[in-house]
């Protein structure tokens, strides 16, 4: 009987945090978000709404402090006996599509989560629509626009999906929106 040969380990190695500090993006809403909020109802107001400048304002001052260690801390512990190697971390943004690690971070857990919990382990197909430059005008002053459409999408895949199986069968769908 041969002897077995074994692999040699990797030996541990401890990596360090380095926060990431501010990234040149929030250096930029610092310096120039303020003229910006001085600009925007004689500049913005009409094309973008009005009211929208509160929400705008919310999500930029969040984005400014994201990852600012000042702001909160979470402290981070490895569970292996034998290491207990820790660290912090600082609290993020979470703002949705405006920091871009934040929202990086929420589609691939939402993507995750969609795979391990809510989808069954069949085919899936991705399509793509997109929305004539001509309309888009119309989609950015009345929201209620895409759930009317998405209904139309649905519609049309499920009648196709069912012509082609012969047969009634039950189709699910997720839809995103990228402006």
């Amino acid at each position: 009987m041969q002897a077995q040969a074994t692999l040699p380990i990797a030996p541990v190695t401890r990596r360090v945090y380095r926060p990431r500090g501010v990234n040149d993006l929030q250096t930029l809403f610092k310096k120039h978000f303020q003229r910006i909020v001085e600009q925007y109802e004689s500049k913005y107001a009409a094309i973008y709404g009005r009211f929208r400048i509160d929400r705008i304002t919310e999500v930029v001052e969040k984005f400014i402090l994201c990852g600012d260690y000042s702001q909160g801390v979470a402290r981070i512990q490895c569970t292996n006996p034998e290491c207990k190697f820790e660290y912090f971390r600082p609290f993020s943004c979470k703002t949705f599509y405006f920091c871009p690690s934040c929202s990086q971070k929420r589609t691939l857990l939402f993507s995750e989560y969609m795979r391990d919990h809510l989808l069954l382990s069949l085919p899936h197909r991705q399509f793509v629509f997109t929305v004539p430059r001509i309309l888009r005008p119309y989609f950015r002053h009345n929201r209620r626009l895409f759930s009317d459409v998405s209904r139309l999408i649905f519609a049309i895949i499920q009648r196709f999906y069912n012509k082609a199986a012969h047969t009634s069968i039950m189709t699910g769908m997720v839809l995103a929106y990228q402006f």
